[in-house]
């Protein structure tokens, strides 16, 4: 077995073992009903802190995982997943109920750890291969655990609390696999090997030390260099225009769509008391799992023109989905919910798939975990201004509906702006033509 396979592998055990938790669809009816919460107080009191923790120490975990060379950081992950399946089981009342949130705040943004991880461990040319074998590990981790929570909870086999336990063995597991993930010894910007480093065309600041310099650099010199180097990388992504869009499409649409998935469940809640009809929570997120990764991986084997046509589709997306969002806040019947979210959620994990091969091809490899989560940033940046002002109890806290009146106009805006793109494309590109003439 070669080494990057070894690496994969338990990249991949991690990754799917921390994404199996069947308690995750029945999160929300699991702590109305057997922690006594009531909705208002998880929806404007719990869940936002989550947000504002992941926003919070983004910017320092992405640091810190590159100062710390990846594996700590993702054991840390594990033992935050830990230490919020241990509180959602074992603690009561609303103060063990905000520090799960925060522990979960920081289990989502250690997350990016896992996602570079591979870019300082593994040969650039093993690059798409690893990626592609730890995206798929974590969705296939999503389905079975959506497929087996739904079986568990339709057949009387589990109640919500022995899913939670069920769910807290796997992050177990998880944390003990990431233990063994492969020590790395340099990093993108701390760590760096300079004596290769062409993306680059060498360290910023006339820095010309080979990786030897390394081991003679102060923490702040380190700090200093690491800045240059991810200024330089910023800088070069973003002045790509076409990188660009892609990117403003990936920020203002990923700040939505975590904010939806985030607070779905309890709009769910509120369209229960008008059906006498199962939960299916599980098997709605086993289907669009399942849609996603087919249609994902579909798009990656059919060659189509995005440089043209990504504008009018981005554009097109964007308008369904608002539309989805708006036929949630208003049905009151749970399947055509279900429906409406299984087309959001998939359009989007679709169009993100694209968004992230379009942006990829467009900077150096070096810079993938950079930009990816310098996009997820903003989003998240986004998502925290939404949170306070449409769900904390400090701010709007609208109800369910009315907060997906707010999601479905927001895509409608998005959708809006992209057709403007679009129209300064197609002027720009006509009146190329009539110069050319």
């Amino acid at each position: 077995m070669e080494k990057w396979h070894l690496i994969s592998l338990v990249l991949c055990t991690f990754g799917f073992f921390k994404e199996f938790r069947p308690s995750e669809p029945f999160v929300t009816e699991y702590l109305i009903d057997f922690k006594n919460f009531t909705k208002e107080t998880i929806v404007q009191v719990a869940y936002p802190i989550s947000t504002y923790t992941y926003f919070g120490t983004l910017p320092i975990v992405f640091l810190v995982t590159d100062f710390m060379r990846y594996k700590a950081v993702i054991i840390i992950e594990g033992l935050a997943f830990v230490g919020t399946y241990i509180l959602l089981l074992f603690g009561n009342g609303i103060h063990s109920l905000r520090i799960l949130e925060i522990l979960y705040g920081i289990a989502s943004s250690t997350e990016v750890a896992y996602y570079t991880y591979i870019y300082a461990k593994v040969d650039k040319e093993t690059y798409k291969k690893v990626t592609s074998h730890t995206y798929t590990a974590l969705l296939v981790g999503n389905f079975i655990a959506a497929i087996v929570s739904q079986l568990l909870v339709s057949a009387d086999l589990m109640d919500y609390e022995q899913l939670t336990y069920l769910t807290l063995g796997s992050v177990t597991i998880a944390l003990i696999v990431a233990c063994f993930l492969p020590s790395v010894k340099q990093s993108v910007y701390f760590h760096r090997n300079t004596d290769n480093d062409q993306p680059l065309e060498g360290p910023p600041d006339g820095d010309e030390g080979g990786s030897k310099e390394n081991l003679t650099l102060s923490l702040g010199q380190k700090i200093k260099r690491a800045y240059g180097y991810l200024w330089k990388d910023c800088k070069k992504a973003y002045s790509d225009a076409y990188v660009l869009k892609w990117s403003i499409w990936w920020a203002i649409s990923s700040a939505c769509y975590i904010q939806v998935t985030s607070y779905v469940q309890p709009l769910y809640e509120e369209i229960y008391p008008s059906t006498d009809e199962e939960i299916y929570n599980g098997g709605v997120d086993a289907v669009h799992t399942f849609l996603s990764a087919g249609l994902a991986l579909g798009v990656g084997y059919v060659s189509l023109p995005w440089r043209k046509w990504g504008e009018p589709f981005l554009c097109l997306m964007s308008f369904i989905q608002g539309a989805a969002l708006i036929v949630m806040s208003q049905t009151h019947e749970i399947f055509v919910a279900y429906a409406c979210y299984i087309v959001f959620r998939t359009f989007y994990q679709v169009m993100i798939t694209v968004a992230s091969a379009e942006v990829a091809q467009g900077i150096s490899q070096d810079s993938y975990g950079l930009i990816f989560g310098m996009n997820r940033f903003i989003a998240l940046t986004i998502q925290t201004i939404l949170t306070f002002a449409v769900a904390d109890e400090n701010g709007f806290s609208l109800n369910e509906r009315d907060q997906f009146v707010v999601y479905g106009t927001y895509f409608g805006l998005l959708g809006i702006l992209f057709a403007v793109v679009t129209l300064l494309t197609l002027c720009k590109c006509t009146r190329r033509e009539e110069r050319n003439a």
